[in-house]
């Protein structure tokens, strides 16, 4: 088996990662890199967009961050070549290109994956793993073929919501691993705290002060989402959500139950969350797809002014572009707080960092927290230890150097294009 990282092996973002096996090929992920253009995107891989001897079988995706899928939108794929991912992942993805107008379409032919569950492709037999991320879902891959196996972790950390799934997957039994290729995004912090430590230290932040909390949060992070809903709960506040961020909570919540899985996540029925009318919720008014959720979710959409009188008792996550619509309705930041990770690049959804930098210039009490959406480089080493695997193949990461001096001669630091077999 080869494997051949295309993109991700020297800078964070953008990962797309082949395996080979005979005239067998897939991908991991084709991501779009941070701020990249279009032409910037495209990865010149034969039998991607052109016929080649031995075709691209397929692109199996990790997760529903740009980074990692955004390649899929940018020049359609050539027919036959398949894009895997789970149920919940194709909708936030559609949902996501539909919210975007510049986005790319969306006209992959899409083949479903479900956690543990083995499928095949040519002579890959590739197994999905639930992980824990800001993402709606994502996934990390067992791939066997020619009594090698390599796994993939996508973006993952074992600090979250989802933490149970991070020990579900080192509790997993694989075998003899060949090869482990791993994100690193965070890899420079040994240790911090979990989600859930943070929280309860804003908790109590909270409860002796007033004023509106602003929180950087992802559209799709429901862990976070569901953090603050908590936190809402518990200090008789109300989470603010615009219309995109309650509709990913509402697909997630009924597209889980539809598969035998009741998730504990805000929804349309939180009695704490409300709407803010602004334009990513008009913009779900127009489509048509989505009109008997948006129909539900009127009763709890909420006009300026409502919004302007409850600043105090507002909690209301800004992703990317909010600045905007809050620059334009809200002009009294007394007594507000802003709360981010000072540890975070907050390059995965476009446009992130330019809220980040408007929110820091405005004056308000800073509550960084050191909070993650990344493995700290503790649970890196917990996975290496617990799949001993015999190489460590970095990818998504500016610290490439922490692997080698960590893992010695284990650690394969590779250049984009170059091809190393597990042998």
């Amino acid at each position: 088996m080869k494997i051949i990282v295309h993109r991700g092996a020297e800078e964070p973002g953008g990962n797309c990662i082949e395996l080979v096996s005979g005239k067998s090929r897939i991908l991991l992920d084709y991501g779009a890199p941070p701020g990249a253009t279009r032409e910037e995107t495209i990865l010149n891989i034969p039998g991607l967009y052109e016929k080649s001897a031995d075709p691209v079988l397929g692109i199996i995706v990790s997760h529903t961050h740009q980074a990692h899928y955004g390649g899929i939108l940018a020049k359609p794929l050539l027919p036959g070549v398949k894009v895997f991912m789970s149920e919940i992942m194709e909708d936030i993805v559609r949902i996501t290109a539909k919210m975007q107008r510049k986005a790319g379409k969306f006209s992959a032919d899409i083949r479903y994956f479900r956690k543990n569950h083995k499928f095949i492709l040519g002579r890959f037999v590739i197994t999905p793993f639930l992980t824990d991320h800001t993402a709606a879902e994502s996934f990390a891959f067992l791939v066997e073929s020619e009594g090698k196996r390599v796994i993939y972790t996508g973006d993952f950390r074992g600090h979250g919501n989802k933490a149970a799934a991070f020990r579900q997957f080192l509790a997993a039994r694989m075998g003899p691993v060949d090869a482990l290729i791993t994100e690193g995004s965070q890899a420079e912090i040994e240790k911090g705290p979990a989600e859930a430590e943070i929280m309860e230290q804003v908790e109590n932040n909270l409860q002796r002060r007033k004023g509106a909390l602003y929180v950087m949060c992802q559209g799709q992070d429901i862990g976070l989402l569901t953090s603050l809903a908590i936190l809402a709960k518990n200090t008789r506040r109300f989470l603010v959500v615009d219309g995109y961020a309650a509709l990913v909570l509402e697909r997630v919540k009924t597209l889980a139950a539809k598969q035998g899985a009741e998730l504990k996540i805000p929804g349309l029925d939180t009695k704490y969350l409300h709407i803010i009318r602004n334009a990513a919720t008009q913009r779900i008014y127009q489509l048509s797809e989505y009109a008997e959720t948006f129909a539900r979710m009127r009763p709890k959409m909420y006009g300026w002014d409502w919004l302007r009188d409850n600043l105090d008792r507002l909690i209301i996550p800004v992703r990317a572009n909010s600045q905007f619509w809050i620059e334009e309705q809200i002009d009294d930041f007394k007594g507000a707080a802003f709360l981010y990770s000072d540890w975070e690049r907050y390059d995965e959804e476009e446009g992130l960092t330019d809220t980040l930098k408007w929110f820091l210039a405005r004056g308000l009490e800073k509550v960084p927290a050191p909070a993650t959406g990344h493995a700290y480089f503790s649970a890196i080493r917990k996975l290496v230890e617990n799949k001993k695997p015999r190489y460590i193949i970095p990818v998504n990461t500016e610290h490439r150097d922490k692997f080698t001096r960590t893992f010695g001669k284990r650690a394969k630091v590779l250049k984009n294009g170059e091809e190393f077999s597990p042998d």
